[in-house]
């Protein structure tokens, strides 16, 4: 198991790397620890779907705080950044992980909380899936990891591998795609990230890496469990 370390821990990547299902999964695992009380940030004014807020009805039954926008502004497109945030930095009194937007365009909201990451030691983990756009090559990924960091104010500590292909994944395919992001060598591995459809135990022991296995979380709204927007917190669909 990783040391838990840092108490702040902030999630970023390139579109459709998977970070939201991360920050949401890891969330979950911190509660599932006992580490309370767990609290998770959405970052995210860059991507109009697929945000952390859309399950907050749902974590929050769970016993994970999530903070978004300023209350009534969940859903807009503007940095209204809920003065909420700030008091995380301020309670020290449990674990919180932040979902930063997509790309570099997202790592500018976390530079204005810089006075708040600048007090105390973070982990900046950086989701990377080799089948995806940006990450496809390993000068890429440290192409876009560079620019969130500059952006953000805050250097990368780490990646969590997630290479799928959705549907069409594969333990092959997982371990072609862990073997691709190995080749980035400027930051530690800390996880390999395999949906819970596509585990096996003991199936991936031999990689040497940590296995975090991940439940879908972001679902359309016409998928079974889907999650769609109503008012302040999103509603699970029948």
């Amino acid at each position: 198991m990783i040391d838990p370390g840092p108490r702040l821990t902030v999630i970023s990547g390139a579109f459709g790397t998977g970070k939201t299902e991360i920050a949401i999964n890891l969330a979950l695992k911190l509660r599932a620890e006992g580490r309370d009380p767990v609290t998770l940030v959405d970052l995210d004014i860059v991507n109009l779907y697929f945000r952390s807020r859309q399950k907050a009805y749902e974590l929050e039954q769970l016993g994970i705080r999530v903070i978004s926008s300023v209350e009534g502004m969940e859903n807009a497109d503007l940095p209204a950044l809920s003065p909420e945030i700030n008091a995380c930095f301020d309670r020290k009194d449990g674990p919180v992980v932040f979902d930063l937007g997509g790309s570099d365009l997202g790592g500018t909201v976390a530079a204005y909380l810089h006075r708040g990451f600048a007090s105390e030691p973070s982990h900046h983990w950086l989701v990377v899936n080799p089948y995806r756009p940006f990450n496809q090559t390993a000068e890429a990924t440290v192409e876009m990891a560079e620019r969130i960091a500059t952006r953000a104010r805050l250097p990368i500590t780490g990646m969590i591998a997630n290479p799928h292909l959705i549907n069409e994944t594969t333990p092959e395919i997982i371990r072609e795609g862990l073997a691709r992001v190995r080749e980035v060598t400027r930051y530690p591995l800390v996880y390999l990230s395999v949906m819970e459809e596509f585990y096996v135990p003991g199936a991936f022991d031999d990689l040497g890496v940590p296995v975090m296995v991940i439940g879908k979380q972001m679902k359309q709204p016409w998928e079974p469990g889907g999650i769609m927007m109503a008012g302040k917190r999103g509603k699970r669909c029948p």
